[in-house]
Formats: structure tokens, C-alpha cells, sequence
């Protein structure tokens, strides 16, 4: 066996450093499970992308790692490629690439074939962050293999003869085998990674046999890439980007602009509404506030969030201002105005306005994100982890999921 390892490792020595290199830090990952006082959890230290939230019941999260950091936070996109969620899914991933990566390394420069494997791991996960999932492992760099021996074994005899018509059949039944079971929620597959890893090197390939290709393929990268590596660290049209640079905002009446951004994208954001009742009350606006409560609770009825937020915002709103908020609720809630009078306990409030702040404990006080799990690129897992107090004050407070 350490024969055939050796012989292997003086064909490929970049694949199976690289190999070496995943399945180590999938050891150091399950070692460090239970020992790493990171609430964040373990692969995040390893430097994974994670989805995030700040607290089990927050409706705010995403891979907060990507959209705030240092400039070099992208590098977590690669990074992710190395992580795997199981043993299953390592073996998957590590035997296809220990059949593909010398077939691959025999023909390229050394410093060709490892920027090779940097790109196919960065481009075919980065749809899946345009598509709210954060993938995990080397699938997406296999499948870039795949697709340029699609195109190489029409050159090489030894690729086809390795690589015949069948094991290409099988590729594909296994790839559109992976779409069917995530159709029925099997399994959570990165199936766009699959596929666009698949394209990404099959484009490789062509660029790699044609006269003015590797130019116009130099070119592409340089111009396209980075545009698209900005667009998932800074996703505009992302309702939950906009709510935590909110969060993230020096003071309350700061990340205004930002909460009122994220709720116009997506108004099914319970306490993004109250953040923004809360800045009024604080500012001693308490009709504002009931208002933004009521209008909040127009999108989200059944959030207990906002039903408890309006329950402390009437106990202390202005004699003067009662008639006006009762109007407020009825043009809102029309004819189940009463229902929610009474469901809100509209009595008359027993303190004063001036009698103290909207609340005692406000909701988002020291709350911080917790971590969920891998889920996309080859295969998902479900597994939750326990989480320990977060400093709210560090940048990257916060922890969620993963996709496979």
C-alpha cells in the first residue's frame, strides 16, 4: 500500500499534497469539535464560510464573514473547498480527484495546474453564495477536471483509454443522479457548483487548444472574476446584507438607513421592524414606533416578536396619541381591528411615556450569531452545534450553516 502511495505521490506530488492537505484538515476540524472555544465553531477558525445568525430566533443571517472583514476575507471561498462535512463525503471527493489530478498534472506546467486547482475552487462555489447557500469541498474541483477531460481525451490516448466512454456515462448519471435527490430533499447537493465546475474546465480546456484562447482567457479572469468575488462579499440586493450592516452600524439611528433598506427587499423581518420602532421610542417618538410596529406586523402576523413589541410600545404611549394609534391599527387591520385590539391588550396604559425607555431589555442587547451547518456543495449535513457566548462587539459575532 505505501509502495503505491509513493509511486502515486512521484506522478501527481501536487495532487496529493492538496489531498493530504483536505483530509488533514478534516481531522483537525473533528478534533477540534468539541475543545475549540470559538462560538463560531470549528471550520470557521479553519477559515470556512459559514451562514450565521445572531441568535436562534433572528430572522438576520448569511455568511457574515464574506459581507464584513478585512479585504483578504474572500479568500474564505477557496478555503471552503477544503472542508468536507463527512468521511463519505472526503472519499467521494478525494478518490475522484486522486483518479483525475495526475491524468491533469502530467500535462500542465506545476505552477499552471496549481493555479489550476486555486481557480476551480474558487469559481464553481461562488454561484452558490448568489444563491444564499455556502457550499463546502473539492467536488466543484473535480468536476472541473471532469470537464476538461471531456476536451483532453481527444488529444491524449493515455486520458481516453483512462477515461472511457462508460466511466464518462457514469459521471454523468452520478451528476444528474445528485440533481433527483436534491429535487426530493434527500440530500442537499451543490448541484450549480457541479455543473458550472463541469463548464469551468471544459471552458479551460477549449481556451487551453485554441490560438488566441489562453490570451482571451487570461483576460476573462482578470476581468471577471474580481467583479464577480465583489458581488458576494457585497451583495446589495441581499435584504439580510443590508440588516447587518445595520447591526454593524456605530449607534442605533446609523444603521436606520440600513434596516429600512433590508425591510424594502424583504419586509418578512420581524426584528428589523422593531430595530427601526425601537430608535423612535428611544428618540421619544412612541406613535412613530407603533406605527413601524403595526406595519410590521401587516407582513409578519403570526411574529410574536412584533405582538410583544406592540404590547410594550402601547403600555406607554401618550394619552394624546391613543385615538391615533387605534386609527393607525384600523387602517391597517381593517375589519379584524378588534381581534388584534384585544389580542394586543390595548387597555389604557398604566405608566407614562416619561416614566422610562421603550424597554427594560431590548431585544437585540448583546444578542449574537450562533452557527448552522454544511449543506451544499456534494452533500449537506444536518448536524447542529452547541454555541457559547459571542463578544457582540467583535466583527465576525455570529455563526450559522454551511452547504455542501
Amino acid at each position: 500500500m505505501f509502495a503505491a502511495l509513493r509511486r502515486d505521490f512521484g506522478i501527481a506530488p501536487v495532487t496529493f499534497t492538496l489531498l493530504a492537505t483536505s483530509v488533514v484538515l478534516f481531522i483537525a476540524v473533528e478534533l477540534a469539535q468539541n475543545r475549540i472555544e470559538d462560538p463560531k465553531g470549528a471550520n470557521h477558525v479553519f477559515g470556512m464560510v459559514v451562514t450565521l445568525h445572531f441568535g436562534n430566533d433572528d430572522d438576520v443571517k448569511g455568511p457574515f464573514a464574506l459581507w464584513d472583514g478585512p479585504w483578504w476575507r474572500w479568500l474564505r471561498i477557496p478555503a471552503s473547498a477544503f472542508h468536507h462535512a463527512n468521511v463519505l463525503h472526503l472519499f467521494f471527493n478525494a478518490s475522484t480527484l486522486w483518479l483525475l489530478g495526475p491524468l491533469l498534472e502530467r500535462r500542465m506546467r506545476r505552477a499552471a495546474y496549481l493555479g489550476f486547482w486555486f481557480f476551480a475552487s474558487l469559481v464553481p462555489l461562488l454561484p452558490e453564495y448568489y444563491l444564499g447557500t455556502t457550499p463546502l469541498g473539492l467536488s466543484g474541483v473535480a468536476c472541473a477536471m471532469f470537464g476538461w477531460c471531456l476536451i483532453e481525451r481527444q488529444y491524449d490516448s493515455n486520458i481516453a483509454r483512462r477515461l472511457p466512454e462508460q466511466a464518462i456515462r457514469s459521471f454523468w448519471i452520478f451528476l444528474f443522479a445528485m440533481l433527483v435527490l436534491t429535487a426530493f430533499n434527500v440530500m442537499r447537493i451543490a448541484n450549480v457548483a457541479h455543473f458550472t465546475g463541469v463548464a469551468y474546465g471544459w471552458l479551460n480546456a477549449r481556451a487551453a487548444h485554441h490560438r488566441n484562447g489562453r490570451r482571451a482567457w487570461i483576460a476573462a479572469h482578470a476581468l471577471l472574476l474580481p467583479l464577480a468575488v465583489y458581488g458576494v462579499l457585497h451583495p446589495f440586493w441581499n435584504a439580510n446584507y443590508h440588516a447587518l450592516l445595520g447591526r454593524r452600524a456605530e449607534s442605533l439611528s446609523a444603521g436606520v438607513p440600513h434596516y429600512r433598506e433590508a425591510l424594502r427587499r424583504d419586509p418578512a423581518m420581524p426584528h428589523v421592524w422593531w430595530n427601526l420602532a425601537e430608535e423612535r421610542a428611544r428618540d421619544g417618538d412612541f406613535l412613530a414606533a407603533w406605527r413601524l410596529v403595526i406595519e410590521g406586523l401587516q407582513h409578519n402576523r403570526s411574529s410574536e416578536v412584533l405582538i410583544d413589541a406592540a404590547r410594550r410600545v402601547w403600555t406607554i404611549l401618550p394619552a394624546d396619541d391613543r385615538d391615533e394609534a387605534r386609527e393607525s391599527l384600523q387602517h391597517a387591520f381593517a375589519g379584524d381591528a378588534a381581534e388584534w385590539s384585544k389580542r394586543l391588550r390595548m387597555i389604557d396604559p398604566t405608566t407614562s411615556a416619561h416614566d422610562g425607555l421603550l424597554l427594560d431589555e431590548p431585544l437585540d442587547a448583546a444578542r449574537s450569531p450562533t452557527e448552522e451547518d454544511p449543506a451544499t456543495q456534494d452533500f449537506r449535513r444536518g448536524r447542529k452545534r452547541s454555541v457559547q457566548s459571542i463578544d457582540p462587539e467583535q466583527l465576525d459575532s455570529a455563526v450559522e450553516g454551511r452547504t455542501l
